[in-house]
């Protein structure tokens, strides 16, 4: 009878340990995030222009070439996938992470605080300056951000300075390329145009003729280049920061910039 008893109660216990593990099972998986998403799809998918040399720009051999291109690639090595890039228009870069086109941008993208409110931005890996660039000769004579007041800048829409200038009183003639911009101020139908050194200096190598001269530099405007993704993706984030931190403890940041600006343009000249 003790044996019957004790047989029956083993097997009881096993029952019940077998419901355990039946539950445990029956158990939903946590929810992936958009970082398990693209290491189960083998890859980083990068929105670019494609027509912004040297940031991001289609070679002589039909390749994607250029700093952004570099440092895109790079993350992804540091995500363990591959790097895929869509080029789209400018104004539809940042639109296609809210409608999951791709993954992020990185295409010389600001972090201002009115995209800080829509995104979540990398530690910076590049900085710019502002200045602006008029026709050869300076006809108006802009010298001052006084100067802007009435005047016709060409810019693209989504420009991360369109609000300032028009608080200055300058008035926008969207363009959408590095080439429209140039041709506006050249033949007037704009004042002027708001390139960095990176960009004039590309342009003029690509047309040495070209007509454009600096009119003056806003010195105290930095342009603080980041990596964006959609609100929430904290794993994400976390992972992007760790490959720009990565890039720059190795040096590798500053080689890629000097490879493709002739100089170091990973710090902020004016931080403390």
């Amino acid at each position: 009878m003790k044996k019957r008893i004790t047989l029956l109660l083993v097997l009881l216990m096993i029952v019940g340990l077998l419901a355990g593990c039946s539950k445990k099972e029956a158990e939903p998986e946590a929810p992936k995030d958009q970082l398990d998403s693209i290491r189960e799809a083998g890859k980083l998918v990068v929105g670019i222009e494609g027509t912004y040399p040297p940031f991001n720009f289609v070679d002589d051999n039909g390749n994607y070439a250029g700093y952004d291109v570099d440092v895109a690639t790079a993350v992804a090595e540091h995500l363990g996938v591959e790097v895929e890039f869509v080029m789209a228009e400018w104004d539809a870069l940042l639109v296609g992470i809210d409608s999951q086109r791709w993954d992020t941008v990185i295409a010389d993208v600001t972090a201002t605080d009115e995209r800080r409110e829509k995104y979540d931005f990398s530690d910076p890996y590049l900085f710019t300056g502002r200045q602006v660039v008029v026709k050869t000769g300076n006809p108006l004579g802009l010298h001052t951000v006084d100067d802007l007041n009435g005047k016709k800048v060409a810019t693209n829409a989504t420009n991360s300075w369109v609000p300032k200038l028009e608080a200055m009183g300058a008035e926008i003639v969207p363009i959408e390329t590095t080439d429209q911009c140039a041709q506006a101020v050249i033949n007037g139908t704009a004042d002027f145009c708001m390139f960095n050194d990176v960009v004039l200096k590309e342009y003029r190598e690509n047309h040495p003729e070209s007509e454009l001269e600096v009119a003056f530099k806003i010195e105290s405007d930095i342009n603080e280049v980041s990596i964006p993704c959609r609100k929430g993706e904290e794993r994400l984030l976390a992972e992007f920061n760790a490959a720009v931190k990565e890039l720059r403890d190795s040096g590798k940041l500053k080689e890629l910039s000097e490879k493709w600006f002739l100089q170091d343009l990973t710090f902020n000249p004016y931080a403390n």
